[in-house]
């Protein structure tokens, strides 16, 4: 009886082909390695890499790992070139695209066109495998590799799903534009936006053109403890991400000049801004001190949280899907303190925190967090940002609940 059990079992797993930016290689996606052991319990996994950054992670026992579709980076852009010029993939589809969006007259469209186009033309000749009906591709971002499915629809029968987050389904954050939407589409057998705004956005940019089936099918995190409140009159206050321009974590520093009262800011994350971070750091009055930790594995993190205390967490992004460190922030019972971008209004409202105007001033800034600061009783946020992530962003339940939404395709 038990072995015909496991028999039956091993033939209802199904492929499931993830197709990820660089995970497992470096410290990038670390988000996916909390969804993976779902995903591999009754499927058989294989990652499709577009890329290789940084050494190889372990990862969940039993997941095959291929061979990355580029030998090199997407942001070389000579590299990029020679690729995508020199080979025999599909070219004429791209010229409907090229006339109907009028990529010529604006330069950010005809950079966001020509890095598509040389991107998939790269990558198209790398996928030889024979994909199943019952196989399922998922592409983890909705932008890069994804360009792939219409191509690989077209020859198979095979499921297409696609995850929808932040610069990968927001036009404005990707410059106004992102090539090949209606291609993408067509070919979609189910898109999953992490959240209502962003299935509102894909309803209400593309009309008649969205994916047939919208699923929200939120991301989540793990509980790995709670944070400790702390009595000291020091205010601990924590940011964490890559310094980018739209994350606008210089934002964070530059208001801190017009608090008065003794504050003690972590940040977590490094990128092309972290010089011009530290040059405003060394001009804040001697009530501020900083510490930039630089980028930090996700273990790394989840340590600190459990260990130092925190009194508010806070992003001043000017665009967003739902921040993976939002919902880690909320699972240890850290209040935040969060632009009003993307899905965000969804994880951050009164009860766990401050939800901020986009266009909000420096001084007014500092207004909030001066009136958070000066709360009597801060424990309620603590609890209700707790409870939001177990109602919403619990990954044991989310996750869960993306496989069975899976295994009905």
């Amino acid at each position: 009886m038990e072995d015909s059990k496991k028999a039956y079992q091993k033939e209802m797993r199904r492929n499931i082909y993830l197709f990820t930016t660089s995970f497992p290689y470096g410290n990038s996606e670390t988000f996916l390695e909390t969804e993976l052991p779902y995903l591999a319990e009754n499927n058989d996994v294989t990652i499709v890499p577009l890329f290789i950054s940084g050494t190889k992670r372990e990862i969940h026992p039993g997941i095959k790992v291929t061979s990355p579709l580029l030998s090199f980076s997407p942001k070389d852009k000579l590299k990029l070139i020679i690729a995508g010029i020199f080979n025999f993939s599909p070219l004429l589809f791209a010229f409907p695209e090229f006339i109907n969006h009028q990529v010529i007259f604006n330069r950010n469209k005809t950079w966001n066109f020509f890095t598509s186009f040389l991107l998939l033309r790269s990558i198209y000749p790398k996928v030889k495998t024979k994909f199943a009906e019952t196989d399922i591709l998922y592409f983890y971002w909705a932008d890069k590799s994804a360009l792939l499915a219409p191509f690989i629809k077209d020859r198979h029968q095979c499921k297409i799903v696609v995850r929808f987050h932040g610069t990968d389904i927001y036009e404005e954050a990707a410059g106004g534009y992102i090539p090949f939407r209606k291609l993408l589409f067509k070919s979609i057998d189910l898109a999953c936006p992490i959240s209502e705004d962003g299935k509102k956005y894909l309803q209400t940019r593309y009309k008649e053109l969205a994916p047939k089936k919208i699923t929200i099918t939120r991301l989540g995190v793990l509980h790995y403890g709670d944070n400790i409140a702390d009595k000291s009159p020091v205010f601990q206050l924590l940011s964490c991400s890559n310094i980018v321009p739209v994350k606008r974590v210089e934002m964070i520093a530059e208001v801190l000049r017009h608090v008065d009262f003794e504050v003690n800011w972590t940040h977590i994350g490094e990128g092309p801004g972290f010089k011009n971070l530290q040059n405003i750091i060394q001009g804040l009055p001697s009530n501020i001190k900083v510490k930039l930790t630089g980028k930090l594995s996700n273990r790394e993190i989840m340590k600190l949280y459990a260990n130092h205390p925190f009194d508010l967490f806070i992003n001043v992004s000017e665009s967003e899907g739902i921040p993976v460190s939002i919902m880690e922030a909320l699972s240890f019972g850290i209040p935040v303190m969060a632009t009003n971008v993307g899905g965000v209004s969804e994880i951050v409202d009164q009860h766990v925190g401050v939800l901020l105007d986009k266009e909000i001033t420096l001084p007014e800034l500092a207004d909030k967090i001066k009136w958070f600061y000066d709360l009597p009783d801060k424990q309620k946020f603590r609890e209700a940002a707790y409870k939001k992530w177990d109602d919403l962003y619990n990954a044991d339940k989310n996750y869960k609940l993306f496989v069975e939404i899976l295994s009905g395709l």
